[in-house]
C-alpha cells in the first residue's frame, strides 16, 4: 500500500518511468481516505509516531473487503460493480435505480457509465488489467440485458455512435478485434462487426447502406498494414472520407501517417490498443473532435517533414559495405532417420498441457502483470483464477490440435534455398529467395545449409500445426452470453496451444533429426530456444515474404488437416503455425533490415 502512495506522488510530480514489482502493489484507486492519509503522514512526515501509528494499523492486518469498502448510494454501488468487475449484489441496485432515474438509459448513461470511464482510466494509468477491463464489460453487458426489458425498442439507435469494425481482406485474425467489439459495445456504441476477410467492396456496400460514425479495421500482420493502403484507397475512389480507425499487431503509427492517411481524404487514426481505441472514439463522437482532427493534421505535417530531412540525409549516407556470409561453414550434416511426410491427427491436447506458455498466455494476452509463477505458487487469486480458466479449456473437448512435418534434402545457392525430391534427392522442387542483412553480421536463413558447391547434401523441415478448428464458433457463442473474459480468454488458450504445439513437434523434429534435447533440458529452456537449430515463420523478420506460405503448402499439403491459405497467404484458422526448421548449431532469429 505505501509503496503504491509513494509512486502516485511520483507520478504526480512527474515521474515518467519505474521499475516496479507489480506482484503485490495496492491499486491506489482501491485504498480507503483513511490508509492514504496513514501513507502520507509517514512520507512527508515522518516521525516516530507517524512511523508507529502506520506499523501498529498493518501489523496482522489481512485485505479483505468490508461493508466500508462498498459505497452507501445506489449511482455509486453501481459505478462500484463495474469498476470492481462484481455481479454480487448489482440486480437488486438495479431495480433500485430504475425508481431513482426517470427512464433506464438514464441509468446506462449516468452510474453506469461513469463506471467504464473510470475502468478506463485505471487501465491506461495501468491499474488494471486485460482480464479485470472484460469482466467489467460483462458486469456492463448484464447491466443493459437487464435493463433492455424496461426501454422501448427505438429503430437505428446508435447510441454513442455507430462503429463499422472489420478485418481486412486476405487476414483471418480477429481475437484483438473481438476485444475492440468488446469494449466499444459496452460503452455505449453500437458496433458492427462485419467479420474477417473483409474486402473493401464490401466494407464500402456496409458503409454506404449503414452511414457509420467511425470505420475500424483490424490486421495482425505486415500484409495487412499494406491491405490498409489500398483500402484507404478504395474508399477515397469510392468518395468516402468517414473517420478510420486502425490498429494491429505491426502497425505502427509513423506508417498510418505516412502510408495510409496520405491516401485517404478523411482522418486515419492509429490506436495501439482496445481501450486508446475507446478513447479517440469519444473525443471524435464528443466535444473534442476538432481539436483532435487539428491534432492528427499537425502530426501528419509534421511526419511528412521530418521524413523528407530523412530522405535527404540517407541519400548523403555512405556506401554499405559488401555483404559477406559470417556463419561458419564447417558445421556437420545431420541426416534425419526418414524422409516421410508425418502427420499427427487429433493429438492428445492433454500432452501438450506442459508445452502451453502460461506466461505468455496469461502474462500478455490476458494483461496479468509480475512472476506469473511465483503468483502461483503462493495462490494469489488472481493468477489462481486465470490460470484455472484457461486450464479448463485444455482439459474441455472444445479444443482440438492436428499437424504434420517433412524432411527435405536441401542446398544453398547464394540467398536461395533450393528444395529437392525427396524421392531420389537430384531433382529441384521448390526454391526459396531469403533477404540477406545490409550490415554485420549480413545474416541470411540460406547461410544455415551447405552450399550446391559443396557437393554435400544438407537438410530442412517444414511443419505446420492447427489448434483453430472450431474455436471463433465457440468464442462468439461465449461472447454472446455475455462472458466476454472467457471469449477472449479461449482463443488466446487456442492461440498458445498452437504454438506450443510447434513446440512439441520442432523437439519431435530434432528427436528425429538426431540431435534431441538433453536429459535436464527444462521447459523453461525449450520456450527460451536454448535447443540446437531455429524454426521460422513466414511474415516475420528473417523470412518477411509472406507469399512463401503458397510454396510451404505445395510441398506439405496442410489442406489434409484443414489448414487453408487465404488469398493473401495468411492460415485460416487463425490458431495455426507453419516453419521452415534449420539444423545449423548457429541457426538463431535476427532481423533483416
Amino acid at each position: 500500500m505505501l509503496n503504491a502512495v509513494y509512486l502516485y506522488h511520483c507520478t504526480q510530480a512527474g515521474l515518467d518511468y519505474a521499475i516496479v514489482n507489480t506482484e503485490k502493489l495496492e491499486r491506489y484507486a482501491s485504498i480507503p481516505e483513511s490508509e492514504i492519509k496513514l501513507a502520507n503522514d509517514l512520507l512527508f512526515t515522518t516521525t516516530d509516531e507517524t512511523l508507529a501509528e502506520f506499523t501498529d494499523f498493518y501489523r496482522d492486518k489481512k485485505k479483505e473487503k468490508t461493508e466500508d469498502d462498498i459505497p452507501k448510494t445506489v449511482p455509486e454501488r453501481l459505478a462500484y460493480y463495474v469498476v470492481e468487475g462484481t455481479k454480487e449484489g448489482l440486480i437488486p441496485d438495479l431495480e433500485a435505480a430504475l425508481e431513482m432515474y426517470d427512464t433506464p438509459l438514464d441509468v446506462i448513461n449516468g452510474p453506469l457509465m461513469e463506471g467504464m470511464s473510470e475502468v478506463g482510466r485505471l487501465f491506461n494509468e495501468n491499474q488494471l488489467i486485460v482480464a479485470e477491463v472484460l469482466q467489467s464489460a460483462e458486469v456492463m453487458k448484464a447491466s443493459v440485458s437487464f435493463l433492455e426489458q424496461f426501454m422501448e425498442k427505438k429503430e437505428d439507435d446508435s447510441g454513442k455512435g455507430k462503429i463499422v469494425l472489420a478485418t481486412v481482406k486476405g487476414d483471418v485474425h480477429d481475437i484483438g478485434k473481438n476485444l475492440v467489439e468488446i469494449i466499444l459495445s459496452n460503452n455505449g456504441y453500437r458496433v458492427i462487426d462485419i467479420g474477417i476477410k473483409v474486402t473493401p467492396a464490401t466494407l464500402i456496400d456496409v458503409i454506404r447502406k449503414e452511414k457509420p460514425d467511425i470505420i475500424g479495421l483490424s490486421g495482425l500482420l505486415v500484409k495487412s498494414a499494406q491491405q490498409m493502403v489500398l483500402t484507404a484507397q478504395d474508399f477515397k475512389e469510392a468518395g468516402i472520407d468517414t473517420p478510420v480507425m486502425v490498429g494491429g499487431a505491426a502497425l505502427t503509427r509513423r506508417f498510418t501517417e505516412t502510408k495510409i492517411a496520405s491516401q485517404y481524404n478523411g482522418p486515419v487514426i492509429y490506436a495501439k490498443d482496445a481501450m486508446q481505441g475507446l478513447e479517440l472514439a469519444n473525443r471524435l463522437q464528443g466535444g473534442e473532435r476538432e481539436a483532435l482532427l487539428n491534432e492528427l493534421v499537425e502530426k501528419q505535417e509534421k511526419r511528412i517533414e521530418s521524413e523528407a530531412i530523412r530522405a535527404n540525409r540517407d541519400t548523403a549516407v555512405a556506401v554499405l559495405p559488401r555483404p559477406v556470409k559470417t556463419v561458419r561453414e564447417d558445421a556437420p550434416v545431420f541426416v534425419p532417420s526418414d524422409l516421410r511426410r508425418r502427420v499427427l491427427r487429433d493429438y492428445s491436447v492433454s500432452h501438450l498441457y506442459p508445452y502451453v506458455n502460461m506466461r505468455t498466455l496469461i502474462g500478455h494476452h490476458l494483461g496479468l502483470r509480475g512472476n506469473f509463477d511465483k503468483m502461483l505458487a503462493n495462490g494469489e487469486e488472481r493468477a489462481v483464477q486465470l490460470h484455472e480458466m484457461v486450464t479448463s479449456f485444455l482439459e474441455s473437448d472444445h479444443l482440438s490440435a492436428s499437424g504434420l512435418y517433412q524432411f527435405f534434402p536441401a542446398q544453398a545457392d547464394g540467398d536461395d534455398v533450393i528444395i529437392y525430391d525427396p524421392a531420389d534427392a537430384k531433382t529441384e522442387i521448390e526454391r526459396f529467395t531469403f533477404p540477406r542483412q545490409s550490415k554485420e553480421p549480413f545474416l541470411c536463413l540460406a547461410d544455415f545449409l551447405k552450399t550446391v558447391d559443396s557437393g554435400e547434401m544438407d537438410y530442412v523441415a517444414f511443419m505446420q500445426v492447427t489448434a483453430g478448428h472450431g474455436v471463433r464458433e465457440y468464442a462468439n457463442r461465449l461472447k454472446a452470453e455475455g462472458k466476454f473474459l472467457e471469449s477472449h480468454a479461449f482463443q488466446a488458450t487456442a492461440l498458445e496451444l498452437a504454438e506450443g504445439f510447434a513446440e512439441r513437434i520442432h523437439q519431435e523434429i530434432r528427436d528425429q533429426w538426431g540431435f534431441p534435447d538433453t536429459t535436464d533440458f527444462t521447459m523453461r529452456d525449450r520456450f527460451a530456444a536454448k535447443y540446437q537449430g531455429q524454426r521460422f515463420s513466414f511474415g516475420y523478420p528473417a523470412c518477411p515474404n509472406l507469399d512463401d506460405q503458397a510454396k510451404l503448402f505445395g510441398l506439405l499439403k496442410p489442406e489434409d488437416i484443414g489448414v487453408q491459405l487465404t488469398e493473401e497467404f495468411m492460415m485460416e484458422p487463425e490458431a495455426s503455425v507453419s516453419a521452415i526448421v534449420f539444423s545449423h548449431p548457429d541457426a538463431r532469429y535476427f532481423n533483416v533490415d
